[in-house]
Protein backbone atom coordinates (compact mmCIF):
# COMPACT_ATOMS: atom_id res chain seq x y z
CA UNK A 1 0.00 0.00 0.00
CA UNK A 2 1.13 3.54 -0.77
CA UNK A 3 -0.12 6.56 1.16
CA UNK A 4 0.62 10.25 1.40
CA UNK A 5 -0.83 13.17 3.32
CA UNK A 6 -2.66 15.88 1.38
CA UNK A 7 -2.60 19.52 2.46
CA UNK A 8 -5.49 21.41 0.84
CA UNK A 9 -5.13 25.18 0.88
CA UNK A 10 -8.25 27.23 0.21
CA UNK A 11 -7.65 29.97 -2.36
CA UNK A 12 -11.36 30.85 -2.55
CA UNK A 13 -14.36 30.12 -0.30
CA UNK A 14 -15.31 26.42 -0.28
CA UNK A 15 -18.80 24.91 -0.09
CA UNK A 16 -19.67 21.26 0.46
CA UNK A 17 -23.44 21.08 1.11
CA UNK A 18 -24.80 17.92 2.66
CA UNK A 19 -27.58 17.69 0.07
CA UNK A 20 -28.26 18.92 -3.44
CA UNK A 21 -30.32 20.48 -4.94
CA UNK A 22 -31.97 22.86 -2.48
CA UNK A 23 -28.83 23.77 -0.50
CA UNK A 24 -29.76 27.44 -0.02
CA UNK A 25 -29.09 28.72 3.52
CA UNK A 26 -27.74 25.31 4.57
CA UNK A 27 -24.32 25.22 6.16
CA UNK A 28 -21.46 23.55 4.36
CA UNK A 29 -19.77 20.51 5.82
CA UNK A 30 -16.90 21.82 8.00
CA UNK A 31 -14.33 19.71 6.15
CA UNK A 32 -13.39 18.58 2.67
CA UNK A 33 -15.17 15.25 2.05
CA UNK A 34 -13.26 12.46 0.38
CA UNK A 35 -16.04 12.17 -2.20
CA UNK A 36 -15.18 15.65 -3.51
CA UNK A 37 -11.52 14.68 -3.86
CA UNK A 38 -12.42 11.39 -5.51
CA UNK A 39 -14.75 13.04 -8.02
CA UNK A 40 -12.27 15.79 -8.89
CA UNK A 41 -9.45 13.29 -9.33
CA UNK A 42 -11.59 10.99 -11.48
CA UNK A 43 -12.64 13.92 -13.67
CA UNK A 44 -9.04 15.06 -14.09
CA UNK A 45 -7.94 11.55 -15.07
CA UNK A 46 -10.79 11.35 -17.58
CA UNK A 47 -9.91 14.69 -19.20
CA UNK A 48 -6.26 13.66 -19.49
CA UNK A 49 -7.17 10.34 -21.13
CA UNK A 50 -5.80 8.24 -18.24
CA UNK A 51 -9.07 7.11 -16.67
CA UNK A 52 -8.79 3.59 -15.20
CA UNK A 53 -11.83 2.23 -13.32
CA UNK A 54 -9.82 -0.60 -11.73
CA UNK A 55 -7.29 1.90 -10.39
CA UNK A 56 -9.99 4.17 -8.97
CA UNK A 57 -11.53 1.24 -7.08
CA UNK A 58 -8.21 0.80 -5.28
CA UNK A 59 -7.91 4.45 -4.29
CA UNK A 60 -8.83 5.78 -0.85
CA UNK A 61 -9.50 9.53 -0.84
CA UNK A 62 -9.89 10.33 2.86
CA UNK A 63 -11.70 13.30 4.40
CA UNK A 64 -9.54 16.38 4.98
CA UNK A 65 -10.16 18.12 8.30
CA UNK A 66 -9.26 21.74 9.24
CA UNK A 67 -5.72 22.16 10.49
CA UNK A 68 -3.21 24.73 11.76
CA UNK A 69 0.41 24.99 10.71
CA UNK A 70 2.44 22.28 12.41
CA UNK A 71 -0.41 19.83 12.95
CA UNK A 72 0.70 16.26 12.26
CA UNK A 73 -2.91 15.01 12.10
CA UNK A 74 -6.49 16.05 12.86
CA UNK A 75 -9.29 13.60 13.66
CA UNK A 76 -12.88 13.70 14.96
CA UNK A 77 -13.45 13.39 18.70
CA UNK A 78 -14.67 9.92 19.73
CA UNK A 79 -18.28 9.59 20.84
CA UNK A 80 -17.10 8.80 24.39
CA UNK A 81 -15.71 12.32 24.85
CA UNK A 82 -17.61 14.15 27.60
CA UNK A 83 -17.32 17.63 29.06
CA UNK A 84 -18.86 19.58 31.97
CA UNK A 85 -21.90 21.51 30.79
CA UNK A 86 -20.93 24.94 29.58
CA UNK A 87 -17.21 24.16 29.24
CA UNK A 88 -15.06 23.01 26.35
CA UNK A 89 -12.43 20.79 28.00
CA UNK A 90 -13.44 17.19 27.27
CA UNK A 91 -12.14 13.97 28.74
CA UNK A 92 -12.68 10.37 27.79
CA UNK A 93 -15.24 8.14 29.49
CA UNK A 94 -14.57 4.94 27.56
CA UNK A 95 -12.70 2.79 30.08
CA UNK A 96 -14.67 3.87 33.15
CA UNK A 97 -18.04 3.50 31.45
CA UNK A 98 -17.42 0.11 29.84
CA UNK A 99 -15.93 -1.38 33.00
CA UNK A 100 -18.76 -0.03 35.15
CA UNK A 101 -21.36 -1.53 32.79
CA UNK A 102 -19.59 -4.90 32.78
CA UNK A 103 -18.90 -5.10 36.53
CA UNK A 104 -21.49 -2.80 38.19
CA UNK A 105 -19.70 -2.48 41.55
CA UNK A 106 -22.32 -1.92 44.30
CA UNK A 107 -20.02 0.49 46.14
CA UNK A 108 -19.87 2.80 43.15
CA UNK A 109 -22.69 4.69 41.44
CA UNK A 110 -21.90 5.90 37.96
CA UNK A 111 -23.25 9.46 37.84
CA UNK A 112 -22.88 11.81 34.88
CA UNK A 113 -21.27 14.58 36.97
CA UNK A 114 -17.73 15.65 37.73
CA UNK A 115 -16.16 16.06 41.16
CA UNK A 116 -17.72 19.52 41.50
CA UNK A 117 -21.22 18.22 40.79
CA UNK A 118 -21.50 19.75 37.34
CA UNK A 119 -23.47 17.62 34.84
CA UNK A 120 -21.53 16.05 32.01
CA UNK A 121 -22.67 15.94 28.43
CA UNK A 122 -21.35 14.67 25.11
CA UNK A 123 -18.60 16.87 23.74
CA UNK A 124 -20.20 16.85 20.29
CA UNK A 125 -18.70 16.40 16.87
CA UNK A 126 -15.46 18.33 16.93
CA UNK A 127 -12.05 17.90 15.36
CA UNK A 128 -8.99 17.65 17.57
CA UNK A 129 -5.27 17.11 17.56
CA UNK A 130 -2.64 16.69 20.28
CA UNK A 131 0.39 18.97 20.25
CA UNK A 132 3.07 18.76 22.94
CA UNK A 133 0.73 16.70 25.09
CA UNK A 134 -2.04 19.29 24.90
CA UNK A 135 -5.48 18.72 23.41
CA UNK A 136 -6.37 21.35 20.80
CA UNK A 137 -9.50 21.79 18.67
CA UNK A 138 -9.76 22.75 15.03
CA UNK A 139 -12.66 24.45 13.29
CA UNK A 140 -13.35 26.59 10.24
CA UNK A 141 -15.48 29.72 9.94
CA UNK A 142 -18.36 29.98 7.47
CA UNK A 143 -20.24 32.93 6.05
CA UNK A 144 -23.22 33.51 3.74
CA UNK A 145 -22.58 34.41 0.12
CA UNK A 146 -25.35 35.98 -1.98
CA UNK A 147 -25.46 35.77 -5.76
CA UNK A 148 -27.87 36.89 -8.45
CA UNK A 149 -29.38 34.25 -10.72
CA UNK A 150 -28.58 34.35 -14.44
CA UNK A 151 -31.22 34.07 -17.12
CA UNK A 152 -29.78 31.38 -19.38
CA UNK A 153 -31.76 32.54 -22.42
CA UNK A 154 -30.67 36.18 -22.22
CA UNK A 155 -27.34 35.60 -20.48
CA UNK A 156 -28.01 38.47 -18.07
CA UNK A 157 -29.03 38.87 -14.43
CA UNK A 158 -32.54 37.73 -13.64
CA UNK A 159 -34.68 40.46 -12.04
CA UNK A 160 -35.61 40.02 -8.37
CA UNK A 161 -34.01 36.58 -8.11
CA UNK A 162 -31.20 36.14 -5.58
CA UNK A 163 -29.90 33.03 -3.84
CA UNK A 164 -27.66 32.58 -0.81
CA UNK A 165 -25.44 29.77 0.40
CA UNK A 166 -22.93 29.10 3.15
CA UNK A 167 -19.25 28.64 2.34
CA UNK A 168 -16.11 28.17 4.41
CA UNK A 169 -13.84 31.21 4.58
CA UNK A 170 -10.67 31.05 2.54
CA UNK A 171 -8.87 32.88 5.36
CA UNK A 172 -9.65 32.42 9.09
CA UNK A 173 -10.87 35.61 10.82
CA UNK A 174 -7.92 37.63 12.07
CA UNK A 175 -5.35 35.35 10.42
CA UNK A 176 -2.93 35.99 7.59
CA UNK A 177 -2.51 32.38 6.47
CA UNK A 178 -5.20 30.72 4.32
CA UNK A 179 -7.53 28.03 5.62
CA UNK A 180 -5.95 24.60 5.31
CA UNK A 181 -7.19 21.03 5.59
CA UNK A 182 -5.25 17.81 6.13
CA UNK A 183 -6.32 14.50 4.64
CA UNK A 184 -4.69 11.57 2.89
CA UNK A 185 -4.65 9.64 -0.36
CA UNK A 186 -3.87 5.92 -0.46
CA UNK A 187 -3.58 3.18 -3.06
CA UNK A 188 -4.32 -0.31 -1.75
CA UNK A 189 -3.54 -3.64 -3.34
CA UNK A 190 -0.66 -4.42 -5.66
CA UNK A 191 2.23 -1.99 -5.64
CA UNK A 192 2.42 0.05 -8.87
CA UNK A 193 4.89 2.90 -8.45
CA UNK A 194 4.34 4.34 -11.93
CA UNK A 195 0.55 4.52 -11.64
CA UNK A 196 0.80 5.90 -8.11
CA UNK A 197 3.10 8.70 -9.27
CA UNK A 198 0.69 9.41 -12.11
CA UNK A 199 -2.20 9.79 -9.65
CA UNK A 200 -0.13 12.04 -7.40
CA UNK A 201 0.83 14.28 -10.34
CA UNK A 202 -2.78 14.62 -11.46
CA UNK A 203 -3.98 15.36 -7.92
CA UNK A 204 -1.41 18.09 -7.25
CA UNK A 205 -1.16 19.64 -10.73
CA UNK A 206 -4.62 19.36 -12.28
CA UNK A 207 -7.08 19.37 -9.35
CA UNK A 208 -7.45 23.07 -8.56
CA UNK A 209 -11.19 23.36 -7.78
CA UNK A 210 -13.34 21.45 -5.30
CA UNK A 211 -16.90 21.48 -4.05
CA UNK A 212 -20.15 23.12 -5.13
CA UNK A 213 -20.96 26.52 -6.69
CA UNK A 214 -17.75 26.61 -8.72
CA UNK A 215 -19.45 28.66 -11.45
CA UNK A 216 -20.06 31.45 -8.91
CA UNK A 217 -16.36 32.03 -8.33
CA UNK A 218 -15.64 29.77 -5.35
CA UNK A 219 -13.92 26.40 -4.91
CA UNK A 220 -10.32 27.26 -5.80
CA UNK A 221 -7.70 25.18 -3.95
CA UNK A 222 -4.03 24.29 -4.04
CA UNK A 223 -3.07 20.73 -3.08
CA UNK A 224 0.39 19.81 -1.82
CA UNK A 225 1.89 16.66 -0.32
CA UNK A 226 3.42 15.87 3.04
CA UNK A 227 5.10 12.72 4.30
CA UNK A 228 3.26 10.83 7.00
CA UNK A 229 4.91 11.42 10.41
CA UNK A 230 6.02 8.64 12.71
CA UNK A 231 3.15 7.06 14.63
CA UNK A 232 2.69 4.60 17.47
CA UNK A 233 2.22 1.09 16.17
CA UNK A 234 -1.13 -0.63 16.52
CA UNK A 235 0.44 -3.15 18.89
CA UNK A 236 1.58 -0.34 21.20
CA UNK A 237 -1.83 1.32 21.16
CA UNK A 238 -3.68 -1.95 21.82
CA UNK A 239 -1.37 -2.86 24.69
CA UNK A 240 -1.71 0.61 26.25
CA UNK A 241 -5.51 0.50 26.12
CA UNK A 242 -5.62 -3.06 27.44
CA UNK A 243 -3.44 -2.03 30.39
CA UNK A 244 -5.90 0.74 31.25
CA UNK A 245 -8.77 -1.70 31.15
CA UNK A 246 -6.90 -4.15 33.41
CA UNK A 247 -6.20 -1.43 35.97
CA UNK A 248 -9.81 -0.26 35.99
CA UNK A 249 -11.15 -3.83 36.18
CA UNK A 250 -8.96 -4.55 39.23
CA UNK A 251 -10.13 -1.33 40.88
CA UNK A 252 -13.81 -2.08 40.36
CA UNK A 253 -13.43 -5.68 41.46
CA UNK A 254 -11.88 -4.44 44.72
CA UNK A 255 -15.02 -2.33 45.19
CA UNK A 256 -17.23 -5.42 44.95
CA UNK A 257 -17.78 -5.49 41.21
CA UNK A 258 -18.18 -8.67 39.20
CA UNK A 259 -15.04 -10.46 38.09
CA UNK A 260 -14.01 -9.82 34.51
CA UNK A 261 -11.18 -11.99 33.31
CA UNK A 262 -9.93 -10.71 29.98
CA UNK A 263 -9.39 -13.54 27.52
CA UNK A 264 -7.33 -11.33 25.26
CA UNK A 265 -6.47 -7.69 24.50
CA UNK A 266 -9.17 -5.02 24.39
CA UNK A 267 -9.15 -2.71 21.39
CA UNK A 268 -11.43 -0.19 19.74
CA UNK A 269 -12.31 0.40 16.10
CA UNK A 270 -12.87 4.16 15.81
CA UNK A 271 -14.62 5.66 12.79
CA UNK A 272 -12.57 8.56 11.44
CA UNK A 273 -15.19 9.16 8.73
CA UNK A 274 -18.80 8.14 8.17
CA UNK A 275 -19.16 4.45 7.37
CA UNK A 276 -21.80 2.70 5.25
CA UNK A 277 -22.18 -0.77 6.76
CA UNK A 278 -24.23 -3.59 5.28
CA UNK A 279 -25.02 -6.87 7.00
CA UNK A 280 -25.06 -9.95 4.74
CA UNK A 281 -24.14 -7.68 1.85
CA UNK A 282 -27.42 -5.79 1.61
CA UNK A 283 -29.05 -4.98 4.97
CA UNK A 284 -28.11 -1.52 6.40
CA UNK A 285 -26.74 -1.71 9.94
CA UNK A 286 -24.94 0.55 12.40
CA UNK A 287 -23.16 -2.31 14.15
CA UNK A 288 -19.76 -3.70 13.31
CA UNK A 289 -20.47 -7.20 14.57
CA UNK A 290 -17.94 -9.78 15.71
CA UNK A 291 -18.71 -11.77 12.56
CA UNK A 292 -17.95 -8.77 10.34
CA UNK A 293 -14.67 -8.20 12.18
CA UNK A 294 -13.76 -11.88 11.80
CA UNK A 295 -14.50 -11.78 8.07
CA UNK A 296 -12.31 -8.71 7.66
CA UNK A 297 -9.37 -9.70 9.87
CA UNK A 298 -9.75 -13.33 10.93
CA UNK A 299 -9.72 -12.24 14.60
CA UNK A 300 -12.18 -13.93 16.96
CA UNK A 301 -13.46 -11.23 19.32
CA UNK A 302 -16.48 -10.29 21.39
CA UNK A 303 -18.23 -6.98 20.74
CA UNK A 304 -18.30 -5.53 24.25
CA UNK A 305 -19.87 -2.16 23.53
CA UNK A 306 -20.62 0.19 20.67
CA UNK A 307 -21.14 3.96 20.74
CA UNK A 308 -22.83 4.97 17.48
CA UNK A 309 -25.16 7.45 15.85
CA UNK A 310 -26.36 7.52 12.25
CA UNK A 311 -27.22 9.97 9.50
CA UNK A 312 -28.39 9.74 5.90
CA UNK A 313 -25.70 10.38 3.28
CA UNK A 314 -26.07 10.80 -0.44
CA UNK A 315 -24.08 12.75 -2.98
CA UNK A 316 -24.25 14.26 -6.41
CA UNK A 317 -22.92 12.92 -9.71
CA UNK A 318 -21.39 16.00 -11.34
CA UNK A 319 -20.96 14.12 -14.62
CA UNK A 320 -24.48 12.67 -14.74
CA UNK A 321 -26.14 15.67 -13.02
CA UNK A 322 -28.21 13.45 -10.80
CA UNK A 323 -28.16 12.48 -7.10
CA UNK A 324 -26.34 9.41 -5.85
CA UNK A 325 -28.15 6.68 -3.96
CA UNK A 326 -28.85 7.59 -0.34
CA UNK A 327 -27.51 5.38 2.47
CA UNK A 328 -27.82 5.20 6.23
CA UNK A 329 -24.30 5.80 7.50
CA UNK A 330 -22.70 5.54 10.93
CA UNK A 331 -21.37 8.97 11.88
CA UNK A 332 -17.68 9.66 12.30
CA UNK A 333 -16.65 9.59 15.95
CA UNK A 334 -18.58 6.38 16.56
CA UNK A 335 -16.58 3.45 17.92
CA UNK A 336 -16.74 -0.24 18.72
CA UNK A 337 -15.07 -1.96 21.68
CA UNK A 338 -13.86 -5.54 21.17
CA UNK A 339 -12.34 -8.12 23.51
CA UNK A 340 -10.18 -10.63 21.66
CA UNK A 341 -10.86 -14.25 22.58
CA UNK A 342 -7.15 -15.06 22.65
CA UNK A 343 -3.83 -13.19 22.68
CA UNK A 344 -3.20 -11.45 19.37
CA UNK A 345 -0.40 -12.73 17.15
CA UNK A 346 1.84 -10.85 14.75
CA UNK A 347 -0.49 -11.87 11.91
CA UNK A 348 -3.46 -10.47 13.84
CA UNK A 349 -1.76 -7.10 14.22
CA UNK A 350 -0.93 -7.12 10.51
CA UNK A 351 -4.60 -7.82 9.80
CA UNK A 352 -5.58 -4.81 11.95
CA UNK A 353 -3.07 -2.70 10.03
CA UNK A 354 -4.71 -3.77 6.77
CA UNK A 355 -8.11 -2.92 8.22
CA UNK A 356 -6.89 0.53 9.20
CA UNK A 357 -5.44 1.08 5.72
CA UNK A 358 -8.33 -0.33 3.69
CA UNK A 359 -11.30 0.76 5.83
CA UNK A 360 -14.70 -0.88 6.23
CA UNK A 361 -18.04 -0.79 4.46
CA UNK A 362 -19.14 0.68 1.14
CA UNK A 363 -17.83 3.59 -0.95
CA UNK A 364 -14.41 3.53 0.66
CA UNK A 365 -12.93 5.19 -2.42
CA UNK A 366 -14.91 8.32 -1.49
CA UNK A 367 -13.58 8.51 2.05
CA UNK A 368 -16.27 6.48 3.80
CA UNK A 369 -15.30 3.79 6.31
CA UNK A 370 -11.92 5.11 7.45
CA UNK A 371 -10.98 3.63 10.83
CA UNK A 372 -8.27 3.89 13.47
CA UNK A 373 -7.50 1.16 15.96
CA UNK A 374 -7.38 2.55 19.52
CA UNK A 375 -7.57 6.28 18.86
CA UNK A 376 -5.04 8.44 20.71
CA UNK A 377 -7.82 10.19 22.62
CA UNK A 378 -8.41 6.99 24.62
CA UNK A 379 -4.73 6.83 25.60
CA UNK A 380 -4.44 10.29 27.17
CA UNK A 381 -3.96 10.30 30.94
CA UNK A 382 -7.24 11.84 32.07
CA UNK A 383 -6.72 11.16 35.77
CA UNK A 384 -4.30 14.05 36.20
CA UNK A 385 -5.87 17.50 36.25
CA UNK A 386 -9.34 16.37 35.22
CA UNK A 387 -12.52 15.73 37.16
CA UNK A 388 -13.87 12.22 37.55
CA UNK A 389 -17.16 10.94 36.16
CA UNK A 390 -17.60 8.64 39.15
CA UNK A 391 -19.13 9.55 42.47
Amino acid sequence: MRETLLIIEAREPLAFPESKPGAQFRRSLPFVPGAALFGALGGALWRSGRFDAALLRRLRCRNAYPMHDGDAWVRPLPATAITPKGESHPRDSLVQRVCWEQQTPPALVYAPTDTEGRPLEAAGQKFYTIREGKLEFRDVAQRIHTRVAINRRRGTAEDRLLYSFFAMNETPPGADAPTRFIGSLALVGSDDAARWQEVINVMTQQVDRLGARQTTGIGGVRITLRDRPADRSIRERVEALTQRFEQRIARYQALGGAAWELSGPVFTVNLISDAILLRDGWLPTQELSAEMLRDATGIEARLVRSFTTTRVVGGWHALWQRPKMSHVAVRFGSLYVFEAQRPLTDNDYKALERLECDGIGERRQEGFGQVRICDDFHLVDWEEGHGSTEQ
